[in-house]
């Protein structure tokens, strides 16, 4: 898996949302944006590509990577997103510089 993959996983895990690590392609998950559904997110109406480390929410503004997702849940900017992401933000980071 691609670092992007690598990095979706950990925002994902990081609220608690459940997806299928071995899968391939676009799986259906429920949205980590909890508060962009009026009663939660009952039915999964978000998309997953671990491959691309891309989410898409059909029912909320959700849409990006992992930092987009931190961005649109935190409600903060993109230098905001990659501090709480702290580590993670590093590992992947220097995974891309080598």
């Amino acid at each position: 898996m691609d670092d992007k993959g690598e990095l979706i996983e950990q925002v994902l895990d990081r609220y608690d949302t459940r997806f299928n690590p071995s899968r391939s392609g676009w799986q259906s998950i429920q949205c980590p944006n909890e508060d962009g559904h009026a009663n939660g997110d009952k039915n999964p109406s978000c998309r997953l590509n671990l491959t691309l480390g891309l989410v898409k929410c059909n029912a909320c503004e959700l849409v990006g990577d992992g930092y987009n997702v931190v961005m649109t849940i935190e409600g903060v900017d993109f230098k905001g997103a990659k501090q709480q992401l702290g580590s993670v933000y590093e590992k992947v980071e220097s995974d891309w510089l080598i």
